[in-house]
């Protein structure tokens, strides 16, 4: 699946971007914090607009009404999650993620059979939790977020490689990542 920005601006925070990420291929965003990154994010699952130019999908145009499409296609691992302590369990969390609008699919998937609470559970732990489970959608576009919690260099080290392994199964990923130095865009 091929995404393509063209001189898109989100005003204040992103100005005249254009990106091409293809078929198979991994495209990182970096930045410090507030320059745009989730919020560029956001706006190609047509969750807010832009100011100027397009964003396509395998060449159709990303709209307020082809949003919802676009979004059955993409597995979404956000920044943030909203009210997460409501989750006693793990199974409540995946069943949470995958019940997502944005992530809803006929594709079944395995839940981790942990009957820990989601509190109990390190950043560590929870981010790979939530990246796994994205992953067994099996979209062909994947959009992750940035943790908004400190991770383990070790644990980030198995990201990148989960990224990279799905670029390599053909998905398309677009993360916000600094430490995977190829495709890198910097905001």
């Amino acid at each position: 699946m091929m995404l393509e920005l063209h001189n898109v601006t989100i005003e204040p925070l992103i100005h005249s971007l254009s990106l091409t990420v293809g078929d198979g291929q991994l495209v990182c965003l970096s930045g410090s914090e507030g320059k745009g990154k989730t919020t560029l994010l956001r706006a190609i699952l047509g969750f807010i607009p832009i100011n100027s130019g397009h964003i396509s999908i395998d060449g159709e145009l990303l709209t307020p009404l082809s949003a919802p499409y676009f979004r059955r296609q993409i597995a979404y691992v956000p920044q943030h999650m909203s009210a997460i302590e409501d989750y006693d369990s793990i199974i409540d969390l995946s069943e949470m993620l995958f019940g997502l609008r944005v992530n809803k699919s006929g594709t079944s998937y395995k839940v981790p059979a942990d009957g820990r609470r989601w509190t109990e559970l390190s950043a560590d732990e929870r981010y790979l939790l939530l990246l796994q489970n994205a992953m067994q959608l099996d979209k062909r576009l994947m959009i992750i977020d940035e943790p908004d919690m400190p991770i383990s260099a070790e644990v980030m080290e198995t990201v990148d490689s989960l990224l990279q392994e799905a670029a390599s199964r053909g998905t398309t990923v677009l993360a916000v990542n600094s430490r995977i130095i190829q495709n890198q865009i910097q905001l």
